[in-house]
């Protein structure tokens, strides 16, 4: 268990840089490949525009796994099924205007 306890500490200090690096990286990808772009390259640029987000989860999922599971549970019980479809809706909506769709 103590091996545990150090892998979530370390997790602890460095996941949130890791999720804010692979924030930037996202919207700059989004922003960049929207400029220029036919229906094949806008096919691809979607598909990485999914795993980025992929990512992002990923790396949030690990830093509530890393904050404990008391801090899961509560983050888990505080997210109403209208909250999370308001965040999805916010994700969807930032991804858009980072392409330039608003």
């Amino acid at each position: 268990m103590e091996e545990l306890d150090t892998v979530r500490a370390e997790f602890l200090q460095s996941l949130p840089g890791d999720i804010n690096r692979a924030r930037n990286a996202y919207r700059r990808m989004a922003q960049a490949a929207a400029l220029k772009m036919d229906a094949k390259s806008f096919a691809a640029h979607q598909t990485a525009c999914k795993a980025g987000l992929s990512h992002l989860e990923g790396l949030i999922k690990l830093l509530r796994w890393a904050s404990g599971p008391d801090a899961a549970a509560e983050n888990d019980k505080a997210k109403s099924p209208a909250m999370e479809e308001a965040e999805i809706r916010r994700l969807i909506a930032e991804a858009r205007g980072a392409l330039g769709g608003n």
